[in-house]
């Protein structure tokens, strides 16, 4: 029969005692190295509740909040006997601090024996992704995903109509990493992932919660659709590649700037001696003209600004959000103020540089969040991305309005 007893993980961190506390006890930065959901309320009598991906689930209160050394929380998890608790303490040491997280309350007997083995592997993997995030940015439970190395968008019904796909949900995917099992495999753009491992995956949460369940190294099935035709490929999962990114908001912006130069030096080209009367002109019934391909990318990268902001202050964007040009009328509305083709590019190169100029200004303590700021750069670095896939677009609907071929 077991004993009464308590879990207990340490850890030395580079980072002061401040930025500790903040990432043990709030609610966006809860997320950034524990939970997958956090709600936090850090005071006495404050409520909290962390959600997992895998279905595990914790709340209760905090009974001690001492900023910034010390805080203590009731816990009831999942499937557990009875109320535990957590302290966390934070003590300061030669350049950095000790974080010590102690979980007790386990009573005795075998009905606590699964909670006792489970927070001592949660909260050992916890700290080392705590340490991780906080000296680097880099969370662990990302960079240790098994990757499968492919770029992608939600498959909606609208786009499934518009290009002939058999299936209207989905992970449509717009390209392939070098090197990765996806390209291996011989996916590509416009592969509508169906299913993956044996799980269905109608949108981002199921690929996701699908990859979690697989290890690097392994060999899956996956189901893919290109326009009528269904078929399964072989894929051999890699390991997740972590990027080197700028580490402060002036580096960032300069190179976010240098892909936007890229990109609208291959827009402006695209466009070339396409007059105002071509630009309106839809290559097909259903398809975009270079017109409103141009007012998509603008409003994308004002949604874009909005996106940004939530993750410099709350450190999150939830998942589908609704962006302005879901709405019917959006891009109508922008090609009503800004009808010409000169003034549709330039108003989206405007936007360009205003996010340029907001990256710049990113608050100190965003930057300070080093997981936080690391995820910002990774998004904003997509934006000219974005732009880059529309190219393409604009380019054959610019040959089939001048009933060119190839």
């Amino acid at each position: 029969m077991s004993e009464e007893r308590e879990v207990v993980q340490q850890v030395e961190i580079e980072t002061t005692p401040e930025r500790a506390f903040q990432a043990l006890t709030r609610t966006g930065d809860l997320r950034e190295w524990c939970a997958d959901q956090a709600w936090a309320d850090p005071r006495p009598g404050g409520r909290f509740a962390l959600h997992w991906n895998s279905g595990y689930h914790a709340e209760g209160t905090f009974r001690e909040c001492e900023a910034p050394r010390r805080a203590t929380v009731d816990w009831q998890g999942t499937g557990e006997p009875g109320r535990t608790e957590v302290e966390f303490r934070v003590e300061s040491r030669d350049g950095g601090v000790e974080v010590t997280v102690r979980h007790s309350g386990f009573g005795p007997g075998e009905a606590w024996d699964k909670a006792v083995s489970e927070s001592e592997e949660g909260w050992a993997q916890g700290v080392e992704n705590l340490k991780s995030t906080l000296e680097t940015g880099v969370d662990l439970r990302i960079a240790r995903q098994p990757f499968l190395g492919i770029t992608l968008d939600q498959l909606t019904p609208e786009r499934a109509e518009r290009e002939g796909i058999a299936v209207e949900r989905g992970i449509y995917i717009t390209g392939t990493v070098a090197g990765s099992g996806a390209e291996a495999a011989g996916l590509g753009s416009g592969d509508v992932i169906v299913a993956l491992a044996g799980r269905e995956t109608p949108g981002f949460a199921e690929l996701g919660s699908a990859l979690r369940a697989q290890q690097a190294g392994d060999e899956i099935e996956v189901e893919v659709v290109h326009g009528q035709e269904r078929r399964t490929v072989a894929v051999t999962l890699g390991t997740r590649p972590q990027p080197e990114l700028p580490d402060d908001p002036e580096a960032l912006a300069a190179k976010l700037a240098r892909r936007y130069e890229e990109v609208d030096a291959g827009l402006e080209a695209a466009i070339a001696g396409l007059d105002d009367v071509e630009a309106v002109q839809c290559p097909e019934e259903g398809e975009w003209s270079v017109q409103q391909v141009l007012a998509h990318l603008s409003d994308g990268e004002r949604s874009f600004h909005t996106v940004l902001v939530n993750l410099a202050v709350n450190g999150w964007m939830d998942a589908d959000p609704v962006y302005p040009d879901d709405i019917p009328g959006r891009l109508e509305a922008i090609i009503a103020l800004t009808p010409s083709l000169r003034g549709l590019a330039d108003r989206l190169q405007a936007d360009e540089r205003e996010t340029v100029e907001l990256v710049r200004r990113l608050p100190a303590e965003t930057v300070a969040n080093k997981a936080r700021f690391r995820r910002i750069a990774q998004y904003v670095l997509f934006g000219p991305d974005h732009t880059e896939e529309h190219l393409g677009q604009i380019r054959r609907t610019v040959k089939a309005v001048r009933g060119e071929e190839g």
